[in-house]
């Protein structure tokens, strides 16, 4: 069935979930892309890209794929609007309608807030402290050996 034959008030918001679709499936092709550079890089010379626009397209790769994955959510979420169970149940009717709904998300938003700060601030320190030994063993000297 086609959008044409859904009734007006079934009708999803096309345009949000087109673009949604959109964006997920270019950042794919990039991701593939980027894989693909990746693969010819090591084919030919046996090692990773050299180049500065690879290291960077890399360091946004996550970045990248996690909007993936949430506009996949977007296409997913809204191209099934009005209905949570089709012909059976409105989202309207499933919206809950317990109080303090609010607070609860107002405090998980928060605890996140000050765990990313901490992340971040711990992530700056020890990127400042490179000098130090990463691991215990490598700050000891090679023991002597006695000439048994």
């Amino acid at each position: 069935m086609g959008l044409d034959q859904v009734p007006d008030d079934q009708e999803p918001p096309v345009t949000v979930v087109k673009w949604a679709f959109q964006l997920m499936v270019a950042i794919g092709f990039g991701l593939v892309a980027l894989s693909g550079w990746w693969a010819l890089a090591w084919w030919r010379r046996r090692g990773p890209p050299r180049s500065p626009w690879f290291l960077r397209a890399a360091a946004l790769a996550g970045i990248a794929a996690a909007v993936a994955v949430e506009a996949g959510w977007v296409v997913t979420e809204v191209g099934r609007q009005p209905w949570i169970v089709y012909g059976v149940m409105r989202t309207a009717e499933a919206v809950n309608p317990a109080p303090g709904l609010a607070t609860g998300l107002a405090l998980v938003a928060a605890v996140y807030a000050v765990l990313t700060v901490a992340t971040v601030a711990v992530l700056r320190r020890m990127a400042r402290h490179r000098d130090e030994p990463v691991a215990p063993q490598e700050g000891v000297p090679e023991p002597v050996d006695s000439g048994r």
